[in-house]
């Protein structure tokens, strides 16, 4: 049964359920079964493998259905160009964590791509904000423990209280 939210409408799915864009292991075969069944598959393009990343959204842009691709922000930042192969098959967002957002914002949004971050604490939120997040997913401990200090039940009202409505914010680890 379809559930509406601000994150649902914006990212026009039908279940608020996001793929966690796990370097290689969120290829396009789990992505694309994520979105059609009404989730938001993300690809995981992680640490930025060129080849990869080539042969996995190849298959991806011919997907009729909503779909993200995810980078490690600092590591993208050494491999800017893997940007433009992800830009090119016109994901419906683009997701970064662990790194600043702002300098990769720009060319995200001007191709008409959503943006994604992924923070763990407050500091993280605002900068995520003022690069121009449309979402944010608030990362917990039991979620890898990705440099998360707070379990996720503590951090999710945080960041939901930081936000004040500006963009959804789903939560990352330890929901089951």
């Amino acid at each position: 049964m379809p559930m509406t939210t601000s994150l649902t409408t914006l990212l026009e799915i039908a279940h608020p359920i996001l793929l966690a864009p796990m370097d290689v292991v969120a290829g396009s075969r789990l992505v694309a079964a994520v979105s059609r069944a009404g989730g938001f598959g993300i690809l995981g393009g992680g640490y930025g493998e060129r080849a990869w990343l080539e042969q996995e959204t190849a298959k991806l842009a011919e997907l009729r259905a909503p779909f993200g691709i995810g980078f490690i922000t600092w590591s993208l930042a050494k491999r800017p160009e893997l940007l433009d192969i992800a830009l090119g098959v016109k994901p419906s967002a683009i997701m970064l964590s662990f790194g600043d957002p702002a300098p990769f914002a720009l060319k995200i949004k001007s191709a008409g791509a959503r943006l994604i971050c992924q923070v763990q604490d407050e500091a993280m939120a605002r900068q995520a904000l003022d690069a121009g997040a449309d979402v944010l997913i608030a990362q917990g401990t039991e979620a890898g423990g990705h440099g998360a200090s707070r379990t996720t039940v503590d951090l999710v009202p945080a960041i939901v209280d930081l936000v004040a409505g500006r963009v959804p914010v789903a939560a990352a680890g330890g929901i089951a």
